[in-house]
């Protein structure tokens, strides 16, 4: 059975294009997320939604990860080739990043998940960002739901997901493959975090709230620390000519021939292997090479385990 594992999933703002637009963007993203919680065997612990990029905290298998990550990213593409003219051009390319087993390079990457809208500018505090999971951690039981609010501060209780209609329901998660379970709450459309979030695995990490609260804070030092271990995995990518000659070369080194399409599976991962420890290429880079999907080079070649 494989193991399960602390990933770090989010984009490149500058590479997802128009990633959301208005509100109306923002609650269909947020049911998009509890769609993959529902759907897939990851367990997502914290999340938070920018305009330009998502960013997420997951725990499970590597296939479960993935598996939620391709969900996320085609459900996200259908929505926007739904809903706006421009749908063919909308581009959403996650990254999904292993978190180190030391326990406070996990606790910094998952303050960092949380603390994104403040950390960007947002004029606004986790616990108060309704478009993420920063208000759900140490709190107290008798805190109400920000998202049991509307704009203009009305309050509306939450209600059972399989209160509503069938037909509503399916238009709210943008779905009509999947759905969500029946006791899942919803308030102004949007399916609550608290239904899905690993609230306990989150704070399991911290412990205290004096700790979450020091992780919060940052620090220069901690977010230089995490953004080089996201370029370290996330690996280069050549110009395309440039990449083509050297796996050319190196399949001719190795296996005597320089047509990649005539080797078998086993031997496009050990290409692949080989590529990743001399030339540090990126998996999407490394799989049109190959002509093996990104999601099984991840379980065999080094750098995302």
């Amino acid at each position: 059975m494989d193991k399960r594992h602390y990933y770090h999933l989010c984009a490149d703002g500058g590479k997802a294009r128009s990633f959301i637009l208005s509100r109306e963007d923002y609650v269909a993203v947020m049911n998009i997320v509890a769609v993959c919680a529902a759907n897939t065997g990851a367990a997502v612990l914290a999340f938070s939604l920018e305009d330009t990029h998502p960013h997420f905290l997951l725990h499970g298998t590597l296939e479960d990860c993935v598996a939620f990550k391709s969900l996320f990213e085609s459900i996200c593409i259908r929505y926007a080739s739904r809903t706006r003219a421009d749908g063919a051009g909308f581009a959403l390319n996650g990254e999904l990043y292993p978190v180190d087993d030391d326990i406070n390079h996990l606790r910094n990457v998952a303050a960092y998940v949380v603390i994104q809208p403040t950390k960007d500018g947002k004029r606004v505090m986790p616990y108060d960002y309704l478009w993420g999971s920063g208000s759900l951690y140490f709190r107290s039981r008798y805190n109400l739901p920000v998202w049991s609010f509307d704009d203009t501060g009305t309050y509306s209780p939450p209600i059972r997901f399989d209160s509503l209609p069938i037909q509503e329901r399916r238009e709210m998660i943008h779905s009509r493959k999947y759905t969500l379970p029946g006791n899942w709450l919803v308030a102004h459309r949007i399916v609550l975090p608290s239904s899905y979030i690993d609230v306990a695995g989150f704070e399991a990490i911290f412990q205290t709230p004096n700790c979450f609260r020091v992780f919060m804070s940052g620090n220069k030092r901690r977010e230089e620390e995490l953004l080089q271990q996201m370029s370290w995995h996330i690996g280069v990518s050549l110009e395309d000519a440039e990449a083509r000659r050297l796996c050319a070369d190196l399949c001719k080194e190795q296996f005597g021939i320089r047509d990649v399409r005539r080797l078998d599976a086993r031997a496009r991962i050990t290409l692949a292997q080989t590529l990743r420890r001399k030339h540090r290429l990126s998996f999407r880079q490394l799989s049109s090479l190959v002509l093996l999907p990104e999601s099984e080079l991840r379980k065999f070649v080094p750098g995302i385990q």
